[in-house]
Parts: C-alpha cells; sequence; structure tokens
C-alpha cells in the first residue's frame, strides 16, 4: 500500500482510539465502571476487527490468485461471524451492558467517517487550487 494510505489508516486508527477513550471517560463519570468497561470492551472489539480488516485487504492487494481470495473470503466471513458472537460471550458471561458494548464498537467507527470528511474537504481543496 501506499505511504499516503499508510498516513489515512493510521490516523483513522487514532481517531478511533480517541474517540473510545473520550467515551469511556464520559461514560465513568455519567453511569458507572460497569458501563465504562463495557464501552471499552466495544472499542477494543472494533479496533481488532478493524486491524483484521487491513490485514486481509492487504494481503488481497498484494497476493492475487483464486485460492488467496478464497482465504480472504473466509476470514472476512469469519470475522463478520465473531463480531456479534464476541458482543454476546461479552454479554453473557462477563455480564457486560451490551448497548455500551454496541456503542463502544460503533463510536471507534466514527474516526472512518471523521477521516472520511476530513480527507473529502482536503481533496476539495486541493482540487479547486488546480482548477484555477
Amino acid at each position: 500500500m501506499s505511504r499516503r494510505s499508510d498516513v489515512i489508516e493510521r490516523r483513522i486508527f487514532w481517531l478511533g482510539v480517541s474517540f473510545v477513550s473520550v467515551g469511556g471517560i464520559l461514560a465513568w463519570l455519567l453511569f458507572g465502571n460497569h458501563r465504562a468497561v463495557s464501552f471499552l470492551a466495544g472499542g477494543a472489539l472494533a479496533g481488532i476487527s478493524l486491524a483484521w480488516l487491513r490485514r486481509s485487504v492487504g494481503r488481497l492487494m498484494l497476493h492475487g490468485g483464486a485460492k488467496s481470495k478464497g482465504s480472504i473470503l473466509a476470514g472476512y466471513l469469519l470475522r463478520l461471524l465473531l463480531i456479534p458472537l464476541s458482543l454476546y460471550a461479552m454479554f453473557r458471561l462477563l455480564y457486560l451492558s451490551l448497548p455500551a458494548a454496541v456503542l463502544g464498537f460503533a463510536v471507534f467507527h466514527c474516526g472512518i467517517l471523521v477521516e472520511g470528511i476530513l480527507e473529502a474537504i482536503a481533496g476539495g481543496s486541493s482540487n479547486d487550487a488546480r482548477a484555477k
């Protein structure tokens, strides 16, 4: 992958970590330890899921062929299956708050949205400058 995509991926990760950290502190202040830990666990699950997806896409880009595409697809489907199973296990076995964990999972992915908006703004201003 290019250097630019590495920078973008790193920013997405740190935005997600920042959002989950701030959200965890707010959850702790407003709702207590139980929901804060649940929120942070959901954010951690999202971070692991995103890292796994990044690795899978990187393998797809580096290695062609039907065999590797099949294994990458199987890994992708396994990841999608493990997300709800992990949330269920956190809820049932660890007695975490499911809404807080799901919210932590979603908040981490808000980093992707924010990075996309920032890239669109930066890309729009550079395209306007080239057009003139």
